[in-house]
């Protein structure tokens, strides 16, 4: 079970203007929550791993929206 705290983060970087950005792409603060997202994401769907990675190396919005899309609705298709 994902923890409360990764879903605040979650949420944090579902938004383009939070301070987790500059100009469109994660920065370091932005990509440590997508590292904590990842660590807890991972242990309960490893399938995503892929992508997580390819998070990392991208970092613009874009593809971290889709990706942290993606895991909520892995989250809540599975939580019920």
């Amino acid at each position: 079970m994902v923890s409360k705290a990764v879903i605040r983060y979650i949420e944090e970087l579902l938004n383009p203007y939070s301070t987790y950005y500059s100009d469109g792409v994660l920065n370091s603060e932005g990509m440590t929550l997508l590292r904590i997202i990842a660590r807890e994401v991972l242990r309960e769907y490893p399938a995503l791993k892929p992508r997580f990675a390819k998070a990392r190396r991208r970092r613009d919005y874009e593809y971290v929206s889709s990706l942290l899309n993606e895991v909520i609705s892995y989250l809540s298709q599975y939580s019920q």
